[in-house]
């Protein structure tokens, strides 16, 4: 279950400590269910990782894949420096 704290973390791990509401905003717009948009408002963001706000279930399966695809990445270009 994805929880605010997870949020969080995710943001940071895909999109550094600064600004990774907007970043993560614009991501979760590309990816809407009910359509893609410009963006998930940050304050939207904030309100979720804040506990405010119940972070919707689309958003956990959808921050899992792109970890695993950014991971999956990073594993990558560290072969490939590595001259694997």
């Amino acid at each position: 279950m994805l929880t605010p704290l997870l949020l969080r973390q995710a943001g940071e791990a895909l999109f550094g400590t600064e600004e990774w509401r907007h970043a993560v905003g614009r991501l979760l717009g590309e990816h809407h269910p009910e359509g893609t948009r410009e963006s998930v408002d940050p304050r939207r963001v904030a309100r979720w990782a804040s506990g405010q706000r119940e972070i919707p279930e689309w958003v956990g399966p959808l921050l899992v894949r792109l970890l695993r695809e950014r991971a999956a990445d990073a594993s990558q270009i560290a072969r490939d420096i590595e001259g694997g």
